[in-house]
């Protein structure tokens, strides 16, 4: 299998593209135009067996041109996003729904998976997108669809539907100015149909922008590329392809705790210009980011066999290149000539390494200082198949599918010695002093799916009937830590997802849906421990859920509420190897300190969704509610379980982090003429837990920290020039955060599992860094032409 797989589906499809194609993508997009437009009946899911919801191109079009596509999705009840910036952001991205994380939620670009949404090491979609080419958003909060092609839909799925080419050739282009120096260049040339049946386009932009927070050292600039072609053949196939590669460097946002927030809620407490001195210059902003290539290739098939009988095919091809550095107040270097010199391993399998020289003088100037930098490389392959046998059987529609997924990704440690830390953080890549680790992890997975819908009643009712089974095959090694190279597979139950939707009226219907999930283990476990992970101590991630809903959808009103019930097992952190040593919380945030996977038992989130929506002519009304009660499991008082949570920094039976019990996002729109129009947003955010509180050590649970609720106004003005004689060509202004409102926008999952280290100097004494703190009143500028 492997990369031959991709290499020889993607050429059978081309060879027989002549005469049959494929896949483009399974809900095929309404219009060949930028953008699409969404009807409220599928905005709202009408006829689905499962709880979804669809964003169209003028739901996208409400953001800054160029800004994170991520940030659409807040208009989805049970859906929360934070980035650090009003336009996006790469450590401070955070992404939930219903009670889970981003690495818990399926994400897919045309059907293709992505990967999971780790900052560091993982491929969160934004890389692969330009938000300008998105024509719609499908987000499915139940976990019923028995497609999704992910380990990572524990609890539903996310799919980013790229747009079709025009008919017509064209240029687009676009540029956009605003608040903290951002500026953007962007232009797509559509070929138009230049063959039969054949259209495609090509893109580029280029971005940049200083980060709020330390304008004078930190800064995000990202260049980004796509090709697009399709061809549609006469008997209904398709066939199409698409690369994207994105190359993108930011200095991102620091994490705080809550009293440096309520000292300072403008700012990350990271320093903005080099004293000289390594105690303060390792907080310096310009020593905290990353730089990374990302490239990713598909393509997408539809083979119409006959009027009753197709074929979907997927082959998919992504890399990963990159790295993240951070200033460290002190100098390493192994003892010897060799920075990875192993000279045997103890009777546990440890490496053993010649000494760690370490030289520290950290509030001299000019003392000894270290840039860690932290290469990260991936390569993925895959391909989804399914074939669909429609009214074979009258009333039946029938899916047979199967996924395969492989890859590789890398992670080490170097240390270089800061050249002058006096003058600045410059380093010399040819004096490499120490490397603390080299990991390798390849992850292959196997899905085989089946799916029976039944149409009954004169389709009035729905049934789906399905089931999936995964296989997942591990292999990771870390040579410069232990000697063991770790060879084990995990494989799911079948897992029955079944859905079904009774029309009740020709505006009403009720739905519902119950599946089984499975995950198995993810990267990050091998990746980010420094201890060998023992097969038989870490069960794979599992979860359960249930949802029932009631819609109304009519031609300019909708209105829906859903229930869900979403039971999480065996969840996976990663945790300090020794929890009985004392330990720096600086060390922790910085990630200088031994690490070990460890499951966290499970979490149960139940809520409730609301949604409606209003067509008054030149006003129109949007409003979406969620109710979220998410809770970690709750062990009996002194048992071994609880003690268990408690060493994984977790108050058993507490509410899970960053959730709101209440969250609400409304919208106003106004369009007195067709060229001008107006929309107020405003989103609430209730109050949430921050962070668990547990003393090291003891592993006493001191309590939860709370964070306040906030709330955040956002005002868009766009005006389509056509009557100054521009036609085509649209102005648009974004101002979010109108009244500049200071708040904590999310908890860092990269300190959740931590205990409190502070508490040792004090009953109270909160040191260790939790938050990214919200991003401040921001005006963006946009114009769009098209000739």
């Amino acid at each position: 299998m492997k990369k031959s797989m991709w290499l020889a589906s993607s050429a059978l499809l081309l060879a027989f593209g002549p005469s049959t194609a494929v896949f483009a993508q399974q809900s095929e997009p309404g219009t060949d135009d930028l953008g699409d437009v969404v009807v409220t009946a599928e905005r709202f899911g009408s006829g689905l067996t499962r709880a979804t919801f669809t964003l169209g191109g003028e739901d996208i079009g409400e953001r800054p041109l160029g800004a994170d596509i991520m940030q659409s999705l807040v208009k989805i009840p049970g859906v929360q996003v934070s980035t650090g910036d009003a336009r996006g952001g790469s450590f401070s991205f955070e992404l939930y729904m219903r009670g889970l994380n981003k690495e818990q939620i399926g994400l897919t670009i045309d059907g293709v998976p992505t990967g999971d949404a780790r900052f560091n090491g993982g491929s969160p979609p934004t890389r692969f997108i330009e938000s300008s080419n998105i024509g719609r958003i499908v987000v499915s909060q139940s976990a019923a669809d028995i497609g999704a092609p992910s380990r990572f839909a524990l609890g539903g799925f996310i799919d980013f539907v790229t747009d079709n080419p025009s008919r017509e050739p064209g240029l687009t282009v676009e540029a956009g100015l605003g608040s903290f120096d951002f500026r953007r260049l962007s232009a797509r040339a559509d070929f138009g149909e230049f063959a039969p049946g054949l259209t495609g386009y090509v893109s580029a932009s280029h971005q940049e922008n200083d980060i709020w927070a330390g304008r004078d050292s930190r800064s995000s600039e990202r260049d980004h590329y796509e090709l697009k072609l399709r061809k549609v053949f006469d008997n209904g196939s398709r066939l199409q392809g698409r690369v994207s590669y994105n190359d993108q460097s930011d200095n991102d946002f620091n994490i705080v705790t809550k009293g440096e927030f309520e000292a300072d809620p403008h700012g990350d407490q990271a320093t903005d210009a080099v004293t000289g001195i390594p105690a303060k210059d390792v907080n310096f902003g310009g020593a905290l980011g990353g730089v990374r290539k990302d490239l990713l290739a598909y393509v997408n098939g539809h083979l119409v066999l006959n009027s009753r009988i197709s074929l979907d095919l997927n082959p998919y091809y992504q890399t990963l290149d990159g790295e993240s550095y951070r200033y460290q107040d002190r100098a390493r270097r192994l003892t010897g000539t060799d920075p990875r010199a192993v000279t045997g391993y103890n009777a546990n399998g440890g490496a053993i390494r010649p000494a760690l020289i370490t030289t520290r003088d950290s509030n001299a100037v000019g003392g000894p200082a270290d840039m860690r930098v932290t290469p990260r490389d991936r390569e993925r392959y895959g391909l989804t198949s399914e074939l669909k046998l429609q009214d074979l059987i009258q009333g039946h529609t029938v899916r047979i599918g199967a996924w395969y997924e492989g890859g590789d990704s890398s992670e080490s440690r170097n240390f270089y010695r800061i050249t002058d830390p006096v003058r600045g953080i410059a380093y010399d890549r040819g004096q490499l002093n120490y490397v603390e680790y080299e990991r390798e992890a390849e992850v292959e997975t196997v899905m085989l799916y089946a799916q029976d819908e039944v149409r009954l009643f004169d389709e009035r009712l729905k049934l789906a009937l399905g089931a999936t089974w995964y296989d997942v095959r591990y292999d990771a090694k870390s040579p410069l830590e232990y000697r063991a190279n770790l060879a084990f597979s995990q494989a799911s139950d079948v897992n029955p997802k079944l859905g079904a939707t009774w029309r009740l009226t020709p505006d009403w219907e009720v739905f519902g849906g119950y599946a089984r999930n499975f995950s198995g283990i993810p990267e990050d476990a091998f990746l980010g421990s420094t201890a060998v992970i023992d097969p038989d101590a870490l069960d794979p991630i599992q979860s359960r859920n249930l949802d029932l809903g009631l819609r109304y959808v009519s031609a300019d009103r909708a209105f829906s509420i859903q229930a869900y019930d979403v039971d999480l097992e065996n969840g996976v952190g990663i945790v300090p190897r020794d929890p009985t040593a004392t330990l720096d919380p600086d060390e922790i945030v910085r990630g200088n300190v031994a690490t070990r996977a460890a499951n966290t038992l499970g979490q149960t989130s139940r809520g409730v969704e609301v949604t409606g929506f209003q067509d008054l002519g030149v006003f129109d009304l949007y409003a979406a509610y969620a109710y979220q009660d998410a809770t970690h499991d709750d062990p009996a008082v002194g048992s071994a379980d609880r003690a268990t949570l408690a060493s994984l920094g977790i108050v058993g039976g507490a509410r899970v982090r960053d959730i709101p019990r209440h969250s609400l996002f409304a919208q106003a729109g106004w369009s007195p003429t067709k060229a001008l129009r107006l929309e107020l947003s405003a989103r609430y955010v209730g109050e949430r837990v921050g962070g668990h509180i547990i003393a090291p050590t003891t592993f006493r649970e001191v309590g939860v920290e709370m964070l306040d609720a906030y709330t955040v106004v956002g005002l868009t003005a766009r005006y389509d020039l056509d009557q100054a004689g521009l036609p085509a060509t649209r102005l648009q202004l974004n101002v979010d955060n109108l009244f500049d409102e200071t708040y904590i926008a999310a908890v860092s999952s990269s300190t959740a599992t931590q205990p409190e280290f502070g508490l040792t100097s004090g009953p109270n004494v909160r040191t260790l860094d939790r938050y990214f703190v919200g991003a401040p009143r921001t005006i963006t500028v946009s114009l769009r032409a098209r000739f």
